[in-house]
């Protein structure tokens, strides 16, 4: 064999090698099967650190005949190259597993919080196989590994498991920067020898080239030590050449992300939901099986914001006992199952407790649940059958005909002592019985509206309580006997009040009260919580904390709602000298990391006490998140003075900073939904009444990834601000500042290029008359994804043409109520390369309430991906063009029905609106637009799903590999002539 054969078939295997490696970085895997991986893969590097050794006899001439050097080393090879991936691939489908191997997987990175996905499960990935003496040397490949080298680093384990951890530049010669750091002379070997004896971790940083970590530190390596050398190449290719003992491609560590998409289908609209479905990616934790049943049973609601949202909360719920080995899995199930019928949850845990590990016959397991009246009908069976195989709650194989339980949800299923009917309109509580044998208790989502008076709970840890809507009142004594109580959630419930009974729970750790409208006090008994580490009232109505809650040190999370009867006719002088938050409380809470205080902006004894809570504030040395009201903006100046001179870091804090007095009874006019997705962002800040751009209000922008301006008096554009102020701005909300006439203006601030900007909504802008003005800057709005203008009666211009080749990340534009439009671009130039002109990921664009709109873009083929055009009382816009509609990827096409039939083309007497008929959804004037449109977008979805998950196995006798998550496409694209 050819030496440069031998080295195919090596890399060949080494890149499965790391495949495989990363894969096993991810639950769940079968600690038998896992060991068996782990086996092999330590047997490829034996025979690829052979494979250098002899490769060098070779080409030194110490050997003369090529076979005697590499034939028994070939077979080994191929007998590892046939190493089987049977139950990698019962979660990730061939297909992925062949595109990792081959680096030919289409990566694609749908934000910066899938960025960080991939960077924390490289990280995890790393410190596993720091665990494992095999693998000394490894490559990191990718854009972020840098912030990798800085999460490893920053692991608390990683100066405890080693003497030395560097970082040295590879440019300047690897062995001269590291004995420089270390203060060693290269003499002699002296470096050799210090660094044999120490447990080391090296990180090389690579800009240029490719390092041969084979030969880096040959003669450092001394097995009694833990040492390790990471290399990251930030370079995505990699011209392959095994020097390496581990390659990790940061793109593949999307794999968790890549499954949802492929079980759930294409998410249409990034802008509405994928941030959440990254969200749901992220709290899976990177379990695989977790991320497909999620998506699956996610794919059944399609965009129920509320839905996903309550998924979220369920995968992020804590348990406190040891035995519960797998949260993540069971978080899932429960909110799976809360989702399916009783009957279904019923024959699913028949499966658990009397399948076992054997599979059965699909008609004798029908038959069974029949005899246990788990069912009535056969057809019933059949259909719970396939509701909980299309859910991955169940595998089928033999054609469908034979049916297991997956082991790791029989497991959770029979070794959880969990009560699980949360989400089931239940409307009679558990009996007193059913509460003393668990140590969870799932009952959110219910309709009773009483608890028993005083259950025996003994071995109860966590209680979840939340969003019943009918539960009034609980019992004095309910919590009398949950000695061991840690989590209570009582969230989203109509109580008024604690009982006394709670206050005795001396281990309680979190206590959730979010969403409590009619809870109005916080009994001063909740100080004996002692070790309560998260209190949550957010949305109650309590109006002031009580000053015991300073005794809670061992609070990490307290997050507090104000609202308080804001009647002034019924105040007298000493509720105005009273304290919303007592002075020394917040101070003393010396281990808080999230601090948020919502208070109403028409409360006076806020106002008259904030700067002293500021000054509280900044003594919080581990506060990483903060959210506040500041009615004044020099208190931004405090806050930033104050935290210089403390340990308290604004620069590296999440931030929510609502800044400005106003009055709660003046209703903004932005969508709540708008606000809410504002209201998700990490740092934010909210500048409401303005009159000016002070240092105080451009410091913080400096650091915020959202501004929200309201009602600003004074500035005409966003160009007022500070060149370099909003480098780091995704998100910006404009509403009702009058005087504003461009959002961006280059003839005053040319710099200001708001090229991080993802999302841009402007409401009521009375004066807006163009989106930019002046020169353009190339570069500008190159991230922008969502562009909204809602009500601006003067704007005249969207776009001009040299802002087009900008734009090529837009991908939802939507206009209302803009009388003075005519048309989305206005071409300058006529002479300009028109043909050249394409939003090239465009796919919603909704124009309504135009009345002077007579053309979307003057016959150019612009809307090469458009997916959806909602056109709606523009009784101008009489014709369209053949190039407007000609997107292959069109779905839906909204308006009224009477325009959409007498709709004129131009330039085609051929071309006319029955080819396009299928698509068209009519809108009718006597019907709130916003709900038509809200349900027509429900029926775009369901066509925009070009994946879905097979359900049947693919080859005979396979279970396990029948259930790989396989991609099959549906072609549904209507023909447009």
């Amino acid at each position: 064999m050819k030496c440069c054969s031998l080295r195919d078939k090596v890399d060949e295997l080494n890149r499965k090698k790391d495949v495989v490696s990363l894969i096993l970085s991810y639950p769940p895997m079968n600690s038998m099967n896992k060991e068996r991986h782990k086996n092999w893969v330590r047997d490829v590097l034996k025979i690829t650190d052979k494979v250098r050794r002899e490769t060098k006899m070779f080409s030194t001439g110490k050997t003369e005949s090529v076979s005697d050097v590499f034939s028994e080393t070939v077979k080994t090879i191929e007998l590892l190259l046939k190493h089987s991936l049977d139950d990698i691939e019962a979660y990730v489908p061939p297909r992925i597993i062949k595109q990792m191997c081959w680096q030919t997987w289409p990566i694609t990175w749908p934000d910066e919080k899938s960025s960080n996905l991939a960077v924390n499960f490289a990280t995890r990935h790393i410190l596993e196989e720091i665990e494992n003496p095999e693998v000394q040397t490894i490559r990191v490949l990718g854009r972020d590994g840098i912030r990798v080298i800085s999460a490893v680093k920053d692991l608390p384990q990683i100066p405890k498991r080693f003497d030395i951890v560097i970082q040295v530049d590879t440019s300047s010669g690897i062995k001269e920067n590291i004995a420089f750091q270390l203060g060693i002379s290269l003499n002699r070997g002296k470096l050799s020898e210090f660094l044999k004896t120490k447990s080391f971790l090296i990180f090389l940083d690579e800009h240029f080239g490719w390092t041969n970590l084979y030969e880096v530190g040959k003669k450092w390596w001394n097995s009694n030590n833990i040492q390790k050398i990471v290399c990251i190449t930030s370079q995505e290719c990699y011209p392959r050449t095994v020097t390496e003992d581990l390659l990790i491609r940061l793109g593949d560590h999307l794999l968790s992300w890549e499954l949802f998409c492929l079980n759930f289908g294409k998410i249409v609209h990034p802008s509405c939901f994928q941030h959440k479905a990254v969200d749901v990616v992220e709290k899976c934790c990177g379990h695989l099986l977790a991320v497909v049943l999620m998506a699956r049973a996610l794919k059944r609601v399609q965009f129920d914001f509320n839905v996903w949202e309550h998924a979220c909360y369920m995968l992020s719920l804590q348990h406190n006992r040891s035995q519960m080995v797998d949260r993540v899995l069971c978080n899932a199930l429960a909110f799976i199952l809360g989702r399916h019928s009783d009957s279904a949850h019923e024959c699913l845990k028949y499966c658990a407790l009397y399948m076992e590990r054997k599979e059965m016959d699909k008609v004798d397991l029908i038959q069974q649940w029949i005899k246990h009246a788990l069912i009535s009908k056969f057809d019933e069976g059949q259909k719970i059958v396939g509701d909980l195989a299309s859910a991955f709650l169940l595998e089928s194989s033999k054609n469908g005909s034979s049916i297991r339980i997956r082991e790791e949800i029989r497991e959770v299923l029979v070794n959880s002592l969990f009560l699980f009917p949360g989400g089931r309109g239940l409307t009679k509580e558990p009996s007193d019985e059913e509460w003393d044998k668990f140590f969870e208790i799932q009952l959110m989502n219910n309709k009773f509206s009483k608890l028993p008076n005083c259950p025996n709970c003994p071995q109860l840890c966590t209680l979840f309580l939340q969003n019943n809507r009918f539960l009034r009142a609980i019992p004095p004594l309910f919590f009398q006997h949950m000695p061991i109580l840690h989590i209570i959630d009582l969230s989203h419930t109509k109580i008024r009040s604690l009982p006394h009974s709670l206050f005795g729970l001396a281990q309680l750790k979190t206590l959730l009260l979010r969403g409590c409208k009619l809870l109005m006090e916080l009994p001063p008994e909740v100080g004996e919580l002692y070790n309560l580490k998260v209190l949550d009232f957010e949305g109650t109505e309590i109006v002031r904390l009580p000053v015991e809650v300073g005794k809670l040190t061992n609070l990490t999370s307290l997050k507090m709602s104000f609202y308080g009867d804001t009647d002034d006719r019924w105040k007298d002088d000493q509720y105005y000298l009273s304290r919303i938050i007592p002075q020394n409380v917040v101070c003393n809470l010396l281990q808080l990391e999230e601090l948020i205080i919502d208070v109403s902006p028409d409360d006076k004894r806020w106002n008259s006490n904030v700067k002293d809570i500021v000054e509280e504030v900044c003594q919080l040395d581990r506060l990483n998140t903060l959210q506040i009201y500041l009615p004044e903006v020099l208190l931004l100046n405090d806050l930033w003075k104050n935290a210089s001179s403390s340990s308290a870091n604004i620069s590296g804090m999440h931030f929510r900073f609502t800044v400005g007095s106003h009055m709660k009874r003046i209703i903004s006019r932005v969508p709540l939904d708008v606000a809410a997705k504002f209201g998700e962002q990490e740092r934010y800040l909210k500048y409401v009444n303005g009159e000016c751009f002070l240092i105080e209000i451009e410091k913080i922008l400096e650091e915020a990834t959202a501004l929200f301006l309201d009602r600003h008096s004074t500035a005409t554009s966003l160009s007022e601000f500070r060149s370099g102020t909003m480098k780091n701005l995704k998100c910006c909300v404009l509403a009702e500042c009058d005087e504003i006439q461009a959002i961006v203006d280059a003839d005053v601030n040319r710099y200001l290029n708001l090229e991080s900007l993802e999302y841009l909504n402007v409401y009521y802008m009375k004066n807006l008359k163009s989106m930019w003005k002046g020169k353009f800057q190339w570069g500008a709005l190159s991230c922008l994804k969502v562009l909204a203008l809602y009500t601006c009666p003067q704007l005249t211009t969207i776009f001009t043409s040299n802002m087009i080749f900008s734009l090529c990340n837009l991908e939802e534009l939507l206009v209302e109520d803009c009388p003075k439009i005519e048309s989305l671009i206005v071409i300058h130039n006529p002479n300009y390369a028109k043909s050249m002109l394409k939003f090239q990921k465009l796919k919603k664009m909704s124009l309504h309430y135009l009345p002077r709109l007579v053309s979307i873009s003057d016959g150019l083929i612009i809307l090469p991906k458009l997916e959806w055009m909602s056109l709606y009382d523009c009784p101008s816009l009489k014709t369209l063009y053949p190039g407007e509609v000609q997107s292959k990827d069109l779905r839906t096409i909204t308006g009224e029905a009477k325009w959409w039939k007498e709709l004129k083309w131009n330039d085609s007497e051929s071309f006319g609106p029955p080819n396009l008929d299928a698509i068209f959804v009519p809108i009718y004037w006597d019907k709130d637009l916003t709900t038509q449109l809200a349900e027509i977008n429900v029926q775009h979805q369901a066509r925009m799903q070009e994946t879905e998950p097979s359900q049947q196995p693919v080859g005979p006798g396979d279970s396990l590999k029948a259930l790989a998550v396989e991609d099959r496409t549906r072609s549904k694209q209507k023909q447009v002539a």
